[in-house]
């Protein structure tokens, strides 16, 4: 990955329009109800707090089935942290949409990274106190001073990936390489065996890259295109899932997906479904870098700085790569995750690939994107 630095650098030169992040919310109903969801109380500062006895609990909002289980038990074990609650959103306009609603009581979250600087705008992260965290000596330097967080002051790179199409080889008979394939195979034999994550920043990029465009594209004649094929789509969607994907993968429910190389190595690793494979569509994609970050009023910042420096122990998150089935920032831990992992283009994209990929800005407050996406998911199934 030779041309990562580089490749990294021009992705992340666009900053968050605070003017997006704030319509994000728009995206789920009700944002305010969301508030009585939370797991506690908060009330902190975004200054860094003392270092002092770690808390006997950690809240952790997350994205599904993103951190090792064994890895939360050695944890709890080591810091005699009693309960880590883990909850999960499916998409960033989620997180976004619980915050703007006036949550509290999390600890911890992982947003992308491109979010990240309008999430500090609105005073939810706490700016981290690096020398609680020595351990951030590992990530790679690729992944530092990027134009969502210049001064590393915000987040903890956690984890990298693109995305790409799913595929059950015994079904589709062949590898399903591009985004073209993708639209032709689901409007024709595999109607109703198509599933799609439920993240509206991921979604977009097929339609957009299918026609040449950028997948940040806020283009009306450009979006209007996309749009078109979005509802030829829509009613031969079987679902959209974030969280269960690679269960109706591995059911043969459906033999196509729009997502992320998370479930692959489970996969992979089941005979019955070994024929599960992933690809880069050859139209290009998208690369995302998701990150931790600390909230203002993490009602646990000792156990929290605990986690953050235990996570990026080589060998813990070397644990962390093998398990969730995504990039590692953390340079040492590389060193200690098998080479047929690193050898895995789905997982470590290649020099090759890294030209095709694009880096993502926040348009979840462009109206059209926003009305676009209302109307897809209105017609799924449909």
């Amino acid at each position: 990955m030779a041309d990562l630095e580089q490749y990294l650098k021009r992705i992340s030169e666009h900053r968050v329009n605070r003017r997006g992040f704030l319509a994000a919310a728009g995206l789920t109903a009700g944002g305010a109800a969301l508030a009585a969801c939370t797991p506690g109380t908060g009330g902190g500062s975004s200054a860094a707090p003392t270092a002092g006895a770690i808390e006997d609990s950690l809240f952790i909002y997350n994205w599904s089935e993103y951190i090792n289980p064994d890895n939360i038990e050695t944890y709890k074990a080591e810091f005699g942290v009693k309960t880590v609650q883990y909850d999960i959103y499916s998409n960033n306009e989620e997180l976004i949409a619980k915050l703007q609603g006036g949550a509290s009581g999390y600890d911890l979250a992982c947003p992308t990274a491109e979010y990240v600087p309008g999430m500090v705008e609105e005073g939810f992260l706490a700016k981290l106190d690096l020398s609680r965290i020595p351990n951030q000596k590992h990530i790679d330097p690729a992944f530092l001073d990027l134009a969502w967080d210049p001064t590393n002051e915000y987040q903890l790179p956690k984890d990298f990936g693109t995305t790409g199409i799913l595929y059950r080889e015994k079904l589709t008979g062949a590898p399903v390489v591009s985004w073209q394939e993708l639209y032709d195979l689901t409007l024709g034999k595999f109607s109703g065996k198509t599933v799609m994550v439920d993240s509206m920043g991921d979604v977009f990029v097929m339609p957009l890259k299918m026609l040449g465009y950028s997948l940040n594209s806020v283009e009306k004649t450009e979006l209007e295109e996309a749009r078109k094929i979005l509802l030829d789509l829509a009613p031969h969607i079987l679902a959209l899932d974030s969280d269960t994907y690679q269960v109706k993968l591995a059911s043969e429910e459906a033999a196509l997906c729009l997502g992320w190389t998370g479930p692959l190595l489970d996969l992979r690793a089941d005979p019955a479904t070994a024929d599960t494979g992933y690809s880069v569509p050859s139209e290009g994609s998208l690369f995302w870098l998701d990150t931790w970050v600390m909230m203002a009023d993490a009602p646990h910042p000792n156990a929290s700085y605990a986690w953050l420096d235990f996570i990026h122990r080589p060998d813990i998150q070397a644990l962390e790569t093998e398990y969730n089935g995504y990039g590692t920032p953390n340079s040492e831990a590389r060193k200690l995750v098998s080479q047929e992992l690193l050898d895995d283009p789905a997982i470590f994209p290649p020099d090759s690939v890294m030209p095709s990929l694009e880096g993502a800005e926040d348009t979840s407050g462009n109206n059209q994107r926003l009305d676009i996406w209302a109307e897809f998911k209105g017609a799924i199934g449909g």
